[in-house]
This record gives C-alpha cells, sequence and structure tokens, in this order.
C-alpha cells in the first residue's frame, strides 16, 4: 500500500507536480476563492518538500512530509531563511483554513501562494544545483 505521498511510479517528478499545484493556485485566485488558493500553495509546498525527500519512504500524511523536510532536508539544502520560515507558517494557515478556523482574505491568499512560489523555486533551483554537482561527480570518477 502506498501513502498519500507515494506513488507507484517512481518516475514521479515532483516538482512538476508542484509547478501544477501553483498554477491552479494562481487560477483559483483569480477566481477569488482564497481557501482553495491557500490549499493548492501549500500543496505545491508539500510536493516541492516530497521532491527534496528522494527516495524517504512511509510519508502518508502532510504532517510526515514536513516533519521529515523539516528535519532531513530543509539545512542540508541552504535554503533561505524567508523559505525555512514559510513551510511551517502555510501549513498552520492551511491547518486552520481547512478547520474552518479562519477564512482566506485575499490579502493573506496572494501572501501564500507568493510563499509558496518562492518555496517552489528555490527548491527548486538547489535541487538541480545537487543534481549537477553529482553529474559532475560522476564525470569526475570517469562514470559518463
Amino acid at each position: 500500500m502506498t501513502g498519500v505521498f507515494e506513488f507507484d511510479d517512481p518516475a514521479v517528478d515532483w516538482l512538476e507536480q508542484a509547478d501544477m499545484a501553483l498554477v491552479m493556485a494562481g487560477e483559483f485566485m483569480l477566481a477569488g476563492m482564497g481557501g482553495e488558493v491557500v490549499a493548492s500553495s501549500f500543496l505545491a509546498m508539500l510536493y516541492a518538500a516530497r521532491a527534496a525527500l528522494g527516495s524517504v519512504e512511509g510519508l502518508s500524511s502532510w504532517r510526515d512530509v514536513v516533519g521529515a523536510f523539516l528535519e532531513q532536508a530543509m539545512l542540508r539544502l541552504g535554503l533561505s531563511k524567508e523559505n525555512q520560515r514559510s513551510l511551517p507558517i502555510v501549513a498552520d494557515l492551511y491547518r486552520r483554513v481547512s478547520s474552518g478556523e479562519v477564512e482566506a482574505d485575499p490579502v493573506t491568499s496572494a501572501a501564500c501562494l507568493e510563499d509558496a512560489r518562492s518555496f517552489v523555486a528555490e527548491l527548486g533551483r538547489r535541487l538541480s544545483a545537487r543534481e549537477g554537482d553529482r553529474g559532475d561527480e560522476r564525470v569526475d570518477e570517469g562514470h559518463i
């Protein structure tokens, strides 16, 4: 059985999924659907965080992904202070909006979407740089 953030297909491109979620969040923003903006923005951040976790298994909830990312990947990747803070903040906002505790007003929704865009973009750059470094190592070792 696979968890929520595990697919049967190991070729799932988590960053591609994150980009699609950002597009959805942008569409929801244009439609004035604040709660959906928050949910889709958070989903984009979760997909990007999942990309950073590589082959980690047993992630069956968004809390598992956030926890594993904060413990295993965030500092290793050297994210900016702004983006280190954004995932826990957006996760809390998502929890509060989805429980009905608060409503997502347009300003909060826009800020959430901007945080998600920044997080996904920086994480994508960091992961690409790490992949490039691995490729350089393989060339140095004569594997390519």
